[in-house]
């Protein structure tokens, strides 16, 4: 029987419970209070932000290693610390940026203080922007706009009574030449509070525009801006037969402009996943399976998305029949992003998505690890030591594969690493869950040998490797290989921290950058 497929998070109590604590650290006034520091965090941004960007997140981890709690549960809190984190970042950058223009300032801690949050863990958009329209924290300007933006229809006409006449002449203009960061929403309720209906089609970009309803185009124009409160309220001003119209083409355009944007992306950009899930939740199983069908790597990858991967899988068991081997490439990009740049890694997601996905997937993974100067996704799993994962990994693919991947030169560099690091557990853990035969152990070994022996004649690093690996690991390490290591696995961290090479740092000392990897043309 095919299972149905559920649109609603069912977190466990227990889940609940850890992200209301991650999200009440992230609440505390010296956090939020340095949280006012971060202005940008993309590949542009500048490096003081980031800094003050990564010192918080430490401060706010240093804070869950003191909670009197299981080992097991602090481990769980920390994978919640970056993702709530960043659900400020996302929410505060968002709105300066639409904003702006009416004033430059930065979001004071008494704003950020108003932050509404679901249990999930994600900032409610809707409700913090009423919060800060009722508690007249911000100017008369700003919370109009904020009140528009997501159809405070309650609010919208007293605000506009108090609204400045400087401020109202700007919606005066017959025609509307609105730049692409303008709020179009601001300038729809101005039409309406004026009586003049008659422009509302000229406010919108023409690929929005549906001469049938007006309500139809400004449904389809919200959803694809990612504002989840005015699809909302404008899928209720249609009329039944406009609705079964109107979700089909309003999805595949989200998902279109998702999929043109994602190269593009910006964390000034409003999280889509919310209308994306909303629309979804309203159609028909059959309209679900023509979305699934028609854009297999687009619905996949909203679910990657905070805080609706607990959804994932359920969702990738329907899609993974309709997504083909030429948008693989596509998945594993975002998968890496939401590691690398949007912050969140739940190893459990991960595992489970690799052990159900079909062998192609499980092939074109270690493709798409060798293609690159540094393993995208196992430098990530050796650096934090996340031995299950690599177990699941190596344990899930097929001999051929697996000996690709451990024959690599860049491979054999992450084992290098762990043995300077004396991180024997996850050597013999790499070793072990190849479970090579003896013809594979002698091609292995062959293979690490000539990496070996040509790193050692490199002048550059001939002092390097006699100073952090000594002659007795190398004997260590080809014996095991051999089968014939005898000492105890250890997993003490090397003596000597200051010269501990960094798994996200190239061979050659240069940071890695994943805006700047290296593909096979």
């Amino acid at each position: 029987m095919e299972k149905q497929l559920n649109l609603v998070l069912k977190l466990s109590l227990n889940e609940m419970a850890l992200r209301r604590v991650a999200v009440n650290l992230w609440s505390e006034s010296l956090i939020l209070a340095a949280m006012q520091r971060v202005r940008k965090f993309d590949q542009g941004s500048s490096i003081i932000s980031r800094v003050v960007w990564e010192k918080i997140l430490d401060w706010v981890k240093e804070k869950v290693s003191e909670l009197v709690l299981p080992e097991s549960l602090k481990e769980r809190m920390m994978h919640l610390v970056r993702p709530v984190g960043r659900e400020i970042v996302r929410w505060k950058l968002f709105h300066e940026y639409i904003l702006n223009d009416i004033s430059d300032e930065d979001f004071d801690i008494r704003t950020l203080e108003q932050l509404c949050w679901t249990c999930t863990g994600a900032v409610d958009y809707r409700k913090t922007s009423e919060e800060l329209v009722r508690l007249e924290i911000l100017d008369i300007e700003k919370r109009y706009r904020l009140a528009c933006l997501y159809c405070l229809e309650d609010y919208i006409p007293v605000l506009w009574v108090e609204l400045p006449e400087k401020y109202k002449r700007r919606f005066n203009d017959e025609a509307y030449p609105l730049p692409e960061s303008m709020v179009h929403l601001e300038y729809y309720w101005a039409s309406v509070l004026k009586g003049e209906e008659f422009k509302l089609n000229d406010i919108l970009p023409r690929e929005f525009v549906d001469v049938s309803s007006t309500y139809q185009s400004y449904f389809k124009y919200s959803a694809c801006e990612g504002s989840k409160a005015a699809t909302e309220y404008f899928f209720q001003k249609l009329t039944n037969e406009e609705r079964n119209n109107a979700l089909y083409g309003a999805l595949c355009a989200v998902l279109e402009r998702a999929t043109r944007l994602y190269h593009l992306s910006d964390v000034q950009e409003k999280p889509r996943s919310d209308v994306f899930c909303y629309l979804l939740s309203l159609m028909t199983r059959e309209q679900r399976m023509q979305v699934f069908k028609k854009h297999p790597s687009g619905c996949l990858i909203f679910f990657l998305d905070w805080p609706w991967q607990d959804l994932c899988l359920d969702i990738t068991v329907q899609i993974w029949n309709f997504l083909p081997e030429s948008q693989y490439d596509y998945v594993l990009d975002k998968l890496e992003n939401n590691i690398f740049i949007s912050c969140y890694f739940f190893p459990d997601l991960f595992q489970k998505f690799f052990i159900h996905s079909p062998s192609s997937f499980r092939k074109y993974f270690v493709d798409h690890e060798c293609r690159y100067e540094i393993f995208p996704f196992f430098s990530d799993f050796v650096d934090v030591e996340d031995a299950e994962t690599i177990k699941v990994v190596l344990g899930n693919l097929d001999s051929g594969y697996r000996m690709r991947l451990l024959s690599n030169n860049r491979f054999f560099n992450l084992l290098f690493v762990l043995m300077s690091r004396d991180k024997w557990h996850l050597v013999e853990l790499c070793v072990g869950e190849a479970m090579l035969s003896e013809k594979d152990r002698e091609i292995l070994k062959e293979a690490y040998m000539g990496f070996h022996t040509r790193d050692r004649r490199d002048g550059q690093w001939k002092w390097f490797f006699a100073r952090i690996c000594s002659e007795d690991k190398w004997k260590r390490f080809f014996e095991l290989l051999d089968g014939t290591s005898t000492s105890t696995p250890s997993t003490k961290c090397s003596e000597d921290e200051t010269l501990r090479p960094k798994l996200r740092d190239s061979i050659h000392g240069e940071k890695y950058d994943s805006s700047k990897k290296l593909k096979r043309l």
